[in-house]
């Protein structure tokens, strides 16, 4: 009878991984990047976003799988808030391991629906998958800019992600030179993705990417803000005439800039 048992789990679980292969193209369970075409207007392309960004609060990544029951509390607290942020993961998103991720809450766009931090989901969340924290204290993921897109970074000034951060001064360093107020965010961000949203650039010259994929990144991120920071004028001048604005230019009109 036991045998019989394992012979039908097995099947059962073969035949759920024979449909999610189906369902899934290959590219979507063997990488969660985006296209080619989707790719080209994404801020820091050779940085992975490293998985998806939970909602505030969320446990870490396993135990938060294990503890979350998919009941869309949070993605019901968020509408009602009128943020409309949280989502649940659809079927295959993320690869392979999204398969395994159905369900769970996630924040769909930070482009057009970043977390507005009003903490109301973890306060609503019935299991402990989401726990209440203090905003300072999220940590969601970490915000990163593109310096090759950054207006500031370019010979402009502007101040839209700053004024668009809910934490403002704790968050954002300036390092003002002849090239820009050039922005720089320090390793204190709770990766809201507001500053997403609103930056004036066409696509956004800033996203936001998980803890875990920051610490990867982070040496290799650093040291080209300091090499920027380190250019000669002539230096600064090719990089920014020669490629930076051009490629700025490529990505169409820019938006509305209210909030520099």
């Amino acid at each position: 009878m036991a045998l019989e048992l394992s012979r039908r789990h097995f099947i059962k679980t073969a035949a759920v991984a024979g449909i999610a292969t189906a369902i899934c193209s290959r590219r979507q369970i063997f990488a969660d990047e985006p296209d080619a075409a989707e790719q080209s207007m994404v801020p820091l392309p050779h940085i992975p976003a490293g998985g998806l960004i939970r909602p505030p609060g969320a446990l870490p990544e396993k135990a938060f799988l294990a503890t979350c029951i998919s009941c869309g509390v949070c993605v019901n607290v968020c509408h009602v808030m009128k943020y409309d942020a949280v989502a649940t993961s659809p079927f295959g998103k993320g690869g392979l391991r999204g398969i395994f991720e159905y369900g769970a809450p996630y924040i769909k766009d930070m482009r057009d629906f970043p977390c507005g931090l009003c903490m109301e989901c973890p306060e609503h969340c019935p299991t402990g998958a989401l726990q209440e924290t203090k905003k300072e204290d999220v940590a969601m993921g970490m915000a990163l800019i593109d310096f090759g897109l950054c207006f500031g970074w370019n010979g402009d000034v502007c101040l839209s992600c700053s004024k668009a951060c809910p934490m403002g001064g704790k968050i954002f360093e300036f390092y003002n030179g002849e090239w820009g107020n050039q922005p720089y965010i320090n390793d204190n961000c709770v990766g809201c993705g507001l500053c997403v949203k609103y930056c004036p650039l066409g696509g956004s010259a800033i996203k936001v990417v998980t803890k875990r994929q920051y610490e990867l990144s982070r040496t290799a991120y650093i040291n080209d803000f300091r090499r920027l920071l380190a250019m000669s004028s002539e230096e600064r001048y090719n990089i920014v005439y020669g490629q930076n604005l051009p490629g700025i230019m490529e990505r169409g009109k820019l938006i509305e800039r209210e909030y520099r």
